[in-house]
């Protein structure tokens, strides 16, 4: 059977379908080294790896990164011009931290964590059964204001690069918030 779901990697020079910023042998070689053992032999066990990727990717992409994309043509977040890190970051690379946070979500996502829940409430949705109603939520990850899971990990790698609060909040008014994070807002 042919591939069905391939990651076209984005490297930094707008690489025309990116989906992904990491392959398939990155994501397997990360989540063996912290003790997960991806199958990935056939072409079926590939396709899954690649949609644990794509799932991560879509995280990513509705992140409020700083800067703005250096091409309307790119697919992917990444590469971002004027970003105002220190040092200057090259507008023609996709930053380290930023590939690990993918390879991490897809490490989250493989053990079952939503990364977008497709409705709010008190905690992630592991079992429902239609009559006599019961749900069943997981407690694994909590959930922010915004509905998204709070992942302290990812928003401790990716804090430089976002603006605002990944707890749903992010600022009209970049100026008025004065210094976060340990970055300059100016």
């Amino acid at each position: 059977m042919a591939r069905q779901v391939e990651l076209v990697v984005e490297d930094g020079t707008i690489v025309s379908g990116a989906n992904s910023f990491v392959s398939e042998s990155e994501i397997v070689a990360y989540a063996l080294a912290r003790g997960t053992n991806l199958p990935h032999t056939t072409d079926e066990e590939l396709d899954a790896i690649a949609v644990l990727g794509i799932k991560a990717m879509d995280y990513l992409v509705i992140q409020p990164w700083r800067g703005e994309p250096v091409s309307d043509t790119q697919t992917t977040p990444f590469p971002r011009k004027n970003i105002g890190v220190t040092p200057p970051f090259p507008d023609n690379r996709v930053p380290e931290p930023v590939r690990q946070a993918q390879l991490q979500l897809t490490v989250l996502v493989n053990a079952g964590v939503e990364l977008i829940p497709m409705s709010s409430g008190v905690g992630f949705l592991v079992k429902e059964k239609i009559g006599p109603i019961e749900n069943v939520y997981s407690e694994k990850v909590g959930i922010s204001e915004n509905g998204l899971p709070i992942l302290p990990g990812i928003e401790a790698i990716l804090g430089p690069w976002l603006l605002g609060d990944l707890d749903g909040i992010v600022p009209v008014m970049i100026h008025s918030l004065g210094k976060k994070r340990g970055y300059s807002t100016c």
